[in-house]
């Protein structure tokens, strides 16, 4: 398998991860148990692949979007306000960029930084298009923050989780060259 099929394949397991379990959650938070709160994946899933692959989470982030909406019922402009406010999350680079993947996924405060640099950026541009798109006034920014703060608490689980797991939250391209140096250090696969 080349490393572009690698990405693909691993991109659309991403996808397919986001599009069943956000449609559970929603499903039961709404329909089985008709809770007034909810906890989106979208926040960890979306930190998880752009650590994963950078730029190429783009299309993750339009998609989580779209799909989330879709699952909610919402209308042209909660579509609109949330793509908008996932490509914001996409700014999250600059931080990965300044700090570094190894930095962020190696330590507990650059980890929890990333999400939260993350959470804060995509609820700002969310509240930003709100404003813009529905005439909302300022306050709209706070209530996109406050009504997704559990999302940002599940979302911080979920990193201190992944984070130890071996190439789960780090760049696929590192991770195969470092799995590739250590087979080559081991002879490759032996039969036992």
């Amino acid at each position: 398998m080349s490393f572009k099929q690698y990405r693909t394949l691993d991109l659309m397991i991403f996808l397919g991860m986001y599009a069943l379990f956000e449609y559970l959650v929603i499903k039961a938070a709404t329909v089985w148990f008709d809770e007034p709160y909810s906890i989106s994946i979208m926040l960890p899933l979306l930190a998880i692949v752009i650590m994963r692959w950078d730029r190429y989470a783009l299309l993750h982030a339009v998609v989580y979007a779209i799909l989330f909406v879709l699952y909610q019922g919402g209308s042209i402009n909660q579509y609109l306000i949330y793509i908008i406010g996932n490509l914001g999350f996409m700014a999250t680079l600059i931080y990965v960029y300044k700090v570094g993947k190894d930095r962020i996924r190696s330590n507990f405060f650059n980890s929890a930084a990333y999400l939260v640099v993350g959470f804060v950026t995509m609820e700002l541009s969310r509240g930003i298009a709100s404003m813009i798109i529905t005439g909302a006034g300022a306050g709209v920014i706070l209530q996109f923050l406050m009504s997704d703060m559990l999302s940002l608490v599940f979302g911080l689980l979920v990193i201190i989780a992944v984070r130890k797991a071996d190439g789960l939250f780090q760049d696929q391209k590192q991770y195969l060259i470092q799995i590739n140096s250590q087979e080559k250090q081991d002879g490759g696969w032996q039969d036992e």
